[in-house]
C-alpha cells in the first residue's frame, strides 16, 4: 500500500492523498469490521504504520505547499519588475517616437 503510493507522480500531491486515504480507509474498515471481532495485532501495527506514513506525507505536501507559495510569491514580484521596466520603455519609446519621425 505505502510502496503503491511511492509509485505515484511526486508532483501530483492530490493523488498522493487520495491514494493514501483510501488505504487508511480500507485499513480502518478491517480493524473495525462490522462482526466485532477482536481487532488483529498485526493489523493495528499496520494501521499505526500507516498513520504515520500519513503524517509523514502530510508534513511533505505542508512543505510542498509551502514551496508554491514562496514559488508564487517570487513570481509574482517578478512579474511586477518586467511590467514597470515594460512601462518604462514604452514610455521612452514614445517620447522618441516624435523625434525619429522628423
Amino acid at each position: 500500500m505505502a510502496q503503491t503510493m511511492m509509485n505515484l507522480d511526486p508532483t501530483d500531491s492530490l493523488a498522493r492523498f487520495d491514494a493514501a486515504l483510501h488505504a487508511l480507509e480500507g485499513h480502518l474498515g478491517r480493524v473495525f469490521a462490522e462482526d466485532g471481532a477482536k481487532a488483529d495485532p498485526k493489523e493495528l501495527s499496520a494501521l499505526q504504520n500507516q498513520v504515520k506514513y500519513l503524517t509523514e506525507e502530510r508534513d511533505q505536501l505542508l512543505a510542498d505547499l509551502e514551496a508554491e507559495r514562496a514559488r508564487v510569491r517570487r513570481l509574482k514580484s517578478a512579474n511586477a519588475e518586467v511590467s514597470d521596466r515594460l512601462e518604462a520603455v514604452m514610455g521612452a519609446l514614445k517620447d522618441m517616437a516624435p523625434a525619429m519621425q522628423d
